[in-house]
């Protein structure tokens, strides 16, 4: 008997609306069919569709009675030529569609980075490594957005594009270097979000000029200390306009034969910047990374070693104390500790060697969807990635209800 489900906005409904282009002649498999064993597949741990469609065969009697199958599991071929040719704006909006009914990104912290595909660049024909841009909304690990660009340095006009589909209201966004333009600032500020982004090497005299004024600040605050200091060891008060100024807060990291202290700075002027060239910046802000990695000599000694010092700079959108911005800073970077991880060691992304067509991105979102169900799904929470898998091979009933209810423990 076919699984029945209401028209509600359920990962099943959305898959069905999404147009088949593909020609009637010949065609033997539904699309929505194909959509759902493929979210069956992908969270069972298969990465490719040959094994999977082996798996998936193994379990026809089940996918029979859930679907109705009169053809028996589709090929991989079958699988291969669909994720090809199917629309992939259409896709994504679709995509856009389930998941702003599972998370709101109002008040909170949205990563957007880039991601190569290695695997799927046509080596022979020299061609550029494609690039998946992704948005993270950090607070929950949920992805909201993927759009793909043929390079790195397609990134710059890539990230509009993805800003363009995402509701933003109210989130603050941050990306790596790349994404510092003048025109996305525009983009962020325009979608009702604040931005915390750092400027490197391309924006060079931005970056210059803000770690001169900070290096300058720091050095006058310090003297400022000094001397409250002097004249409270008299009893007496002074004002401190630098110290009220600027934001200093530090963490430290200890463990794995290293040891780290992370300084961030905010200062809560942007005098330092041309308004004319970027009038939205309302305060800047520095980190300073110091790690020392621990040797030891035959001995067993502790070698003695000077530490590496990192120093980045930021433009923010609106004046914040040091420790938000810390946690803005620090936070970004579980785009690639938690969705790009996950995407390469479970879900085999970085050797995907599906291109045809627009197999790239529509094949890489549907591991976005997989991947936020494995982060949504309550019944699975606190297990491993791998412990998932297994659970779900258990259980096909639990990836039913992924796909035709509403995601247990979803908008929190």
């Amino acid at each position: 008997m076919q699984y029945k489900f209401e028209p509600l906005n359920t990962l099943a409904t959305i898959f069905g609306s999404i147009n088949d282009p593909r020609d009637n002649r010949g065609k033997r498999h539904r699309l929505l069919d194909i959509f759902i064993l493929t979210v069956f597949g992908l969270l069972w741990g298969h990465t490719d569709f040959t094994n999977m469609v082996v798996d998936l065969k193994y379990h026809e009697s089940y996918f029979s009675k859930l679907l109705g199958l009169e053809n028996g599991i589709p090929s991989h071929d079958t699988f291969s030529a669909a994720f090809s040719i199917i629309n992939p704006a259409e896709f994504f909006e679709c995509f856009i569609q389930w998941i702003v009914e599972l998370s709101c990104p109002h008040g909170k912290h949205v990563a957007i980075d880039g991601k190569a595909v290695r695997a799927a660049c046509e080596k022979v024909y020299r061609k550029k490594v494609p690039m998946l841009i992704n948005a993270l909304m950090v607070e929950t690990g949920i992805c909201i957005g993927q759009l793909r660009v043929e390079a790195k340095t397609n990134e710059i006009k890539g990230i509009p594009d993805l800003l363009d589909w995402l509701d933003l209201s109210g989130a603050v966004v941050t990306t790596d270097a790349i994404g510092c333009q003048k025109d996305i600032v525009k983009i962020i500020l325009g979608k009702g979000a604040d931005f915390v982004l750092p400027v490197k090497d391309n924006q060079i005299n931005l970056h210059k000029n803000i770690k001169l004024e900070m290096d300058t600040v720091i050095a006058q605050q310090q003297i400022e200390l000094s001397a409250a200091k002097k004249y409270a060891e008299k009893g007496i008060k002074i004002a401190m306009p630098l110290t009220d100024m600027l934001g200093i807060h530090q963490e430290f990291d200890k463990g794995h034969s290293r040891i780290e202290r992370r300084t961030y700075y905010v200062w809560n002027d942007a005098s330092c910047v041309f308004k004319d060239e970027w009038p939205e910046v309302a305060a800047v802000g520095m980190t300073v990374r110091e790690r020392l990695i621990i040797h030891r000599d035959q001995d067993g000694e502790i070698m003695d070693e000077k530490p590496t010092v990192e120093t980045e700079t930021y433009i923010i959108s609106r004046q914040m104390k040091a420790e938000e911005f810390a946690c803005f800073s620090r936070h970004h970077w579980a785009i690639e500790n938690s969705l790009h991880w996950v995407l390469d060691d479970a879900l085999r992304e970085d050797r995907c060697t599906a291109r045809k067509g627009h197999a790239t991105e529509n094949i890489g979102l549907m591991r976005k969807i997989v991947y936020n169900l494995l982060k949504l799904d309550s019944n699975v929470q606190n297990m491993s990635v791998r412990a998932k898998q297994i659970y779900y091979r258990n259980n096909p009933d639990a990836v039913c209800r992924l796909l035709f209810e509403v995601v247990p423990g979803a908008r929190k």
